[in-house]
C-alpha cells in the first residue's frame, strides 16, 4: 500500500459527510449525535475557508487510483496543531490510524514551520485511538473526561 496524504478540495464535502456519520466516529466524538447534511454543508464551507485549519484525506496511491481512506484535520492554535482524525470503516483495523498520524506530523513539519507539538483528545472509552497515539510516540495525560495526547514535532 502507497499511502499519501492529499488536501481535501470541495468535492470532499460529502466524503466527510459520510466519514462524520459513521456509528462508530459518532461514538467516539464529544458530540455523538447524527450531524444533519445542512449543518455539515456549512461547518466544511467554513472549515475549508479558515487558514488555520489543514484538512487532509488519506489514500493508497499503489494503482494511481488514491482510493480515500480516512481523513485527518488538523486545527492550529498558537504553535499547537490539534489533531482530529477516522478512518473509513472498511479499511480500519489495518494500522492505518498510526500511520495517518505519522504523515500528518511530516506535512506539519513542511508547511508550518509554527507549529511545534500535536496535541489530541481521547476519550477514554476510545481504546483504538488511545493505542494510535501511544504507537506514534505521544505522551499521555488523563483530564476528568478525556485523555490528553502531547507530541513535541520540532525542536
Amino acid at each position: 500500500m502507497k499511502l499519501i496524504l492529499r488536501e481535501a478540495t470541495g468535492n470532499d464535502m460529502e466524503l466527510l459527510f459520510r466519514w462524520a456519520n459513521d456509528p462508530l466516529t459518532r461514538q467516539n466524538a464529544f458530540h455523538t449525535e447524527q450531524i444533519p447534511l445542512d449543518a455539515h454543508r456549512a461547518w466544511f464551507a467554513r472549515m475549508m475557508a479558515d487558514a488555520q485549519v489543514l484538512q487532509y484525506i488519506l489514500c493508497d496511491d499503489s494503482k494511481g487510483e488514491r482510493q480515500a481512506l480516512g481523513q485527518i484535520r488538523l486545527l492550529i492554535e498558537e504553535d499547537s496543531a490539534v489533531i482530529d482524525y477516522s478512518i473509513d470503516a472498511r479499511a480500519r483495523g489495518k494500522g492505518l490510524g498510526s500511520r495517518l498520524i505519522l504523515l500528518a506530523e511530516e506535512k506539519l513539519k513542511d508547511k508550518r514551520q509554527d507549529v511545534i507539538y500535536c496535541r489530541a483528545q481521547v476519550k477514554y472509552g476510545n481504546p483504538a485511538s488511545a493505542r494510535v497515539f501511544e504507537k506514534c510516540g505521544y505522551d499521555a495525560q488523563g483530564c476528568k473526561q478525556y485523555i490528553v495526547y502531547t507530541k513535541r514535532i520540532r525542536d
